[in-house]
C-alpha cells in the first residue's frame, strides 16, 4: 500500500513537471512565432507600399484584429501614398494570406506580397519563387568550369531588409541590391480591382495561372480581392483614415 502511494505520487511529479515543461516551450514558441509574423508583416508593408518614407501607420481602432487592420503610407514629402491591408483565402492545401497595397484612391494595386502558403511544392508555391534566369549554356558551363560571355545565370543577392527605427529613409534603399520579387506576385503591380481575373493564357490584363496550380492561383486572387474589398468598406464607410 505504501510502495503504491510512493508510485501515485511519483507519477504525479513526474506529470506535473511535464505539464510545466509542455507550457512554458509552447509560451517560449508562441512568442517566438510573433515576432516572426510581425517582421513579416512589416516587410510586407514596405513592399505593397512602394516608396514609404517610415514604418505605416495603422488607422484601424486598437482592438481590430491582425487580418483586418489597416495601414497608411506616406512618403517623405508627408503625401499619402496609398494604404494596406491583410487578405486570405483557402487554397490546395492550406490558407493562402497576402499583404495588399493600393494607392490613395483605391483604384490601382501598388503590390502584393504572399505572406503565408503551404501550398503543393513546385506547383503552388510557385507563386512565391523567384524564376532562374539560368539558361542551358551557363549550366553547362558551370559544370565545366567555364563562364559564358552571356551571363545569364549570375545570381542577385537578395536585400537584407533592415527596419532602423532612428533613422527611416526611403524603403528603396533598404538592402544592398534591387529586391527580385516573384513573377506571379509581380503581375499584380497596376492592376485594377476588375482585372482580377483568372487565366489559363498569357494574358496581361489578367492573372496568368500557375500551370497546374489552378486552384492556389484562383485562391490567391481571392485573397487580394478580400483584402481590397475590406479596405473599400472600412475607408469608404468611416473617416479615421483621413486623420
Amino acid at each position: 500500500m505504501k510502495k503504491k502511494l510512493q508510485y501515485t505520487i511519483i507519477l504525479t511529479i513526474v506529470s506535473l513537471l511535464a505539464s510545466v515543461g509542455v507550457s512554458s516551450t509552447y509560451l517560449v514558441t508562441k512568442e517566438k512565432i510573433k515576432v516572426k509574423e510581425l517582421e513579416i508583416r512589416t516587410k510586407a508593408l514596405y513592399t505593397v507600399l512602394p516608396g514609404i518614407d517610415k514604418t505605416p501607420e495603422e488607422i484601424t481602432p486598437p482592438d481590430t484584429n491582425e487580418l483586418d487592420k489597416i495601414y497608411k503610407g506616406i512618403n517623405s514629402k508627408g503625401e499619402l501614398i496609398g494604404y494596406a491591408s491583410s487578405g486570405a483565402a483557402q487554397g490546395y492545401s492550406s490558407k493562402i494570406k497576402v499583404m495588399v497595397g493600393v494607392d490613395s484612391h483605391l483604384e490601382k494595386i501598388l503590390g502584393i506580397d504572399i505572406i503565408y502558403q503551404m501550398e503543393t511544392p513546385g506547383l503552388g508555391t510557385k507563386m512565391t519563387e523567384i524564376e532562374s534566369s539560368d539558361t542551358l549554356l551557363s549550366v553547362l558551363m558551370s559544370v565545366f568550369g567555364k563562364s559564358s560571355d552571356v551571363k545569364h545565370g549570375e545570381k542577385k543577392q537578395l536585400p537584407e531588409f533592415t527596419l532602423n527605427r532612428e533613422n527611416e529613409g526611403d524603403n528603396s534603399k533598404n538592402g544592398k541590391t534591387e529586391e527580385l520579387r516573384p513573377r506571379f506576385q509581380e503581375q499584380f503591380k497596376n492592376k485594377s480591382y476588375y482585372q482580377l481575373v483568372v487565366s489559363k493564357v498569357e494574358d496581361k490584363e489578367k492573372i496568368t495561372a500557375i500551370t497546374g496550380a489552378t486552384i492556389s492561383t484562383n485562391a490567391a486572387v481571392k485573397a487580394v480581392q478580400n483584402a481590397i474589398e475590406k479596405m473599400k468598406s472600412q475607408l469608404q464607410e468611416h473617416t479615421w483614415q483621413i486623420k
